[in-house]
């Protein structure tokens, strides 16, 4: 787990936004009956919302150019893969003009539990929400990412994982009172 630090109070509304907004998106826009009945997860929203971690993202090192942008799965994976690092993948806290977006993305995580963004620039701290993935066999080669994968998704929300797929880096997501999302 990262200690250190909490982080500055616009880190964390922008991490209590993107909760929100997890947990929002978490609702069945229908009633599901027993057809999810034995599921690990109801929805990539869930399992985040189950899994995840809040993860602190810094700069990346010096000298380090970012990876092609749109392509933050297969970013995430070759720079975890060739650096020894964790693949993570979940949701971040993009700007625009005046506006926080909430966009599916990936990036990586040290074993300490700090995070790196190979893909988006540098602008300061922002949110950032996902499961990190310890399992390379899990890992994006190209295209979409675990949560992003109809077919990864699909067995993932019936199965889970395998002990050990996840690693348990980052600060843990805190149940908001009565959220049953998170419980």
């Amino acid at each position: 787990m990262t200690n250190g630090a909490l982080p500055d109070a616009s880190l964390l509304a922008g991490e209590e936004g993107l909760l929100r907004y997890l947990r929002q998106m978490s609702q069945p826009p229908f009633e599901t009956g027993d057809r999810l009945t034995g599921w690990a997860y109801r929805s990539p929203y869930h399992l985040l919302l189950t899994e995840g971690r809040r993860h602190d993202v810094k700069p990346l090192p010096d000298g380090t150019a970012t990876m092609p942008a749109r392509r933050c799965y297969e970013n995430a994976a070759l720079y975890a893969r060739s650096e020894g690092f964790l693949y993570a993948e979940g949701f971040a806290q993009a700007f625009a003009d005046d506006d926080n977006l909430f966009l599916s993305h990936a990036w990586v995580v040290r074993r300490d539990g700090t995070a790196l963004d190979p893909t988006w620039e540098w602008e300061g701290p922002r949110a950032y929400v996902g499961i990190t993935v310890a399992d390379p066999g899990l890992w994006p080669y190209a295209g979409g990412g675990l949560l992003q994968n109809f077919d990864h998704t699909l067995s993932l929300l019936r199965e889970g994982f395998r002990p050990g797929a996840l690693a348990d880096v980052g600060r843990p997501l805190l149940p908001a009172p009565g959220d049953a999302a998170l419980q």
